[in-house]
């Protein structure tokens, strides 16, 4: 069973992907409704969290790997700690397991431009938000929840301009939460960085 919040705005009514932020509170907490009834319907004792910016290629890495998963995947950004800690907390009460997908594109800028030439249409705020806080999340994750599996893919393009994911493998935790360290991004510095390019 795949959740996912944008999935949930098609079905709104008067729903316009012109203005999708518009519709993005009342998707999320549909979304977050489906994800309560599928933690008592689904018996599989796995349950998938998607971690990642806007625009970072999460629903390609779903639609590619997980579409035939028999369980509950939450395809979304994971971008604050409160929300991480709410679903796992769910997750722990419905006796299930969580592990934590997330996908890192290899080129922010790529990634920008993705998500300013994408149907569904948010500020660029969104985008700056999602990533830094998506990183900030996953860390906090590895540091709060050491128990809690975490999968790490970077999403970049082949020659034939498909999107590839190649998933990153850590030695040890301590080598994990380095990379998760080396890889925080401050708001203002992502915005630097895409700017200053375009």
């Amino acid at each position: 069973m795949i959740i996912s919040a944008d999935a949930i705005k098609e079905r709104i009514k008067g729903y316009n992907p012109e203005n999708a932020e518009k519709y993005h509170q009342e998707s999320a907490k549909a979304a977050d409704e489906e994800f309560k009834g599928a933690l008592k319907g689904v018996k599989n004792k796995e349950v998938v969290l998607m971690n990642g910016g806007s625009a970072s290629g999460k629903t390609e890495f779903v639609s590619e790997y997980l579409d035939d998963y028999e369980g509950i995947v939450f395809d979304g950004t994971l971008s604050t700690p409160e929300g991480a800690r709410v679903k796992i907390k769910k997750i722990v009460k419905a006796h299930k397991t969580a592990i934590v997908y997330s996908v890192i594109p290899d080129d922010l800028l790529r990634a920008f431009i993705a998500f300013l030439n994408r149907d569904r249409k948010f500020q660029d705020t969104h985008f700056y938000k999602t990533h830094s806080g998506s990183r900030k999340t996953l860390l906090w994750i590895a540091e709060k929840y050491p128990e809690v599996k975490i999968k790490i893919f970077e999403s970049s393009y082949n020659k034939k301009r498909s999107m590839i994911f190649s998933e990153l493998i850590f030695d040890n935790k301590k080598q994990e939460l380095e990379y998760l360290k080396k890889i925080q991004m401050a708001e203002d510095e992502i915005i630097k960085l895409v700017t200053e390019k375009i």
